[in-house]
């Protein structure tokens, strides 16, 4: 479900921009979205919790996987 807009930060390149704010997977968190300037996927709503989506990372990294 789509929230709205919000601040994301990329761990990659640090780059703070606002993507669209997406539930991931019937929780409180939110979707990691692509950044715009590095392409990386390892992004997290802005004040949020690093430890959180370092496991959400790591399931959509793994996924990837063949």
């Amino acid at each position: 479900m789509i929230r709205g807009k919000r601040l994301f930060k990329c761990d990659n390149c640090k780059m703070v921009f606002v993507g669209l704010d997406i539930e991931y997977g019937a929780t409180v968190f939110s979707q990691p979205v692509s950044c715009p300037k590095c392409n990386s996927n390892h992004t997290r709503p802005l004040f949020s919790s690093k430890s959180l989506y370092k496991r959400i990372w790591e399931e959509h990294d793994k996924s990837l996987q063949p």
